[in-house]
């Protein structure tokens, strides 16, 4: 193999090393300065510290997720209304202006059926008093019809005396 073979397939190898250039993203002994050592943990809670904190023993009185699985979860309450929801409802006020208003138009009906009545109790009066007058007249010409009957049952007598004397 001649020089500038080797010196190819030696540059081949290098290609899976890294550049200066690829070593200047990586951390500098200034740029770990900022992290903790061993003395900034030595502040640190230690296992001996921990000793006087609940143990499992101690939460065993407490309740479990399986206590608690009856209860309704945020799944369960999600088809419930909210307040957001029931704002959208009537309010007393939009109740009270829509009670009012159905309340003025049963008013102006009830006005409108009681001229109607009005209307209709006179025109009955006005039957009454024309059928009064129509009896009245029935009687008066009832009487005069029986008048005239008289009236020529009378004649026939006179005219009987008059030609049979």
């Amino acid at each position: 193999m001649t020089d500038s073979e080797k010196l190819d397939l030696l540059l081949l190898k290098m290609e899976g090393f890294a550049t200066k250039d690829d070593l200047k993203s990586f951390a500098t002994k200034d740029d770990l300065k900022s992290f903790a050592t061993k003395d900034d943990l030595k502040s640190f809670a230690t296992k001996d510290d921990l000793k006087s904190f609940a143990t499992k023993d101690d939460l065993k009185s407490f309740a479990t997720k399986d206590d608690l699985k009856p209860f309704a979860t945020k799944d369960d309450l999600k088809s419930f209304a909210t307040k957001d929801d029931l704002k959208s409802f009537v309010t007393n006020d939009s109740l009270r202006h829509e009670m009012n208003l159905i309340l003025s138009e049963i008013d102006s009906t009830e006005q409108r059926l009681n001229r109607r009545f009005e209307e209709v109790d006179k025109k009955i009066l006005d039957l009454r008093n024309y059928m009064t007058s129509v009896r009245y007249s029935s009687e008066a010409v009832e009487i005069l019809m029986k008048r005239q009957d008289n009236v020529e049952q009378r004649l026939q007598k006179v005219e009987r005396k008059v030609l049979y004397s």
